[in-house]
């Protein structure tokens, strides 16, 4: 059996037990650090009937856009998305997942799935306001590393995931792409520190996820999320996103040269309007996302 290696310094990530549900609240909206709520969503509904078989049964002439053939290792970022994506049925999709195929319906809305509101309970941790809820449904699947813009509580409801996150402090040893600043380089889990070196003085905090876990995390914290089977897991986004001053020192964290590759993406696929081919599991180019955000903010899109 294969042990798992460990690279830079790593801890667990703090868990309150069941009971702290209250405290967890609390701290989802004012705390900077992660923190699990263990077993926390066990009451839902979602427990208690999600599983691939469930949705194929439910929703299986649902039309959905899966990634597949998904590369075994490496930053996932370094493909193109297009050279992943299909559109098929979800039956379909679940027939390649209990086939043993890597696979994964990612950051898909939830509402696209009629009536799978009533199976969830956010409200009790979140403060009122706009927050986007996401189904991720996969199998030996590896998100990549990366930051969001906004707090997430994240809640695994079926099979279990590996959970690495870094703050935000740590993006110099993290090689984020010049093009998607918000994606890493690095693969935490097998990283190459014969190209990425930095990486071993990163501070990681890891976790088993186990059906029912809630793990609340804040915007701007590095996150990588896999599972070697078949997983269910919902995220939610909420609260005030990341200014771009925030965004702005979390480039000059992981180094100021990235500024020029920003300009000339700003400069070719916003100003120009030339195209660009997507990563995948990214947004488009930041450079292109700056100028929808100051000229064209009814366009801008939203990642993981």
């Amino acid at each position: 059996m294969n042990k798992e290696k460990s690279y830079g310094l790593q801890s667990e990530i703090e868990r309150l037990d069941a009971g702290d549900s209250e405290r967890f609240a609390a701290l989802c909206q004012e705390s900077s650090k992660p923190v699990i709520l263990t077993g926390g969503a066990l009451a839902w509904p979602a427990l208690q009937k999600w599983s691939p078989d469930y949705f194929r049964r439910r929703f299986a002439s649902q039309r959905v856009r899966p990634s597949l053939q998904l590369p075994a290792y490496g930053a996932p970022y370094f493909s193109t998305e297009k050279h992943h994506r299909r559109e098929m049925y979800l039956s379909e999709f679940v027939d390649i997942l209990e086939s043993g195929d890597a696979c994964y319906v990612d950051q898909t809305d939830v509402h696209s799935f009629i009536g799978l509101e009533e199976d969830y309970r956010y409200q009790q941790f979140i403060p009122p306001g706009l927050n986007f809820i996401s189904l991720w449904i996969g199998s030996k699947t590896r998100s990549g590393l990366h930051y969001d813009n906004m707090d997430n509580l994240f809640v695994q409801v079926y099979g279990e995931k590996k959970a690495i996150l870094l703050a935000p402090r740590e993006a110099r040893n993290l090689y984020p792409f010049g093009d998607c600043i918000s994606k890493s380089r690095v693969d935490p889990e097998r990283p190459d520190l014969m190209h990425y070196p930095r990486f071993a003085k990163a501070q990681t905090l890891t976790a088993r996820l186990q059906p029912g876990d809630i793990l609340f995390f804040p915007r701007g914290w590095w996150h990588h999320f896999s599972s070697a089977g078949p997983s269910i897991s919902l995220s939610c986004w909420y609260g005030a996103p990341l200014t771009i001053a925030e965004q702005a020192r979390g480039v000059n964290l992981a180094g100021r040269h990235l500024w020029f590759r920003i300009l000339r993406d700003f400069l070719w696929h916003g100003v120009l309007g030339r195209a660009y081919n997507q990563r995948l599991f990214s947004t488009p180019p930041t450079g292109k996302l700056l100028y929808d955000l100051l000229f064209a903010p009814k366009r801008l899109t939203k990642t993981e």
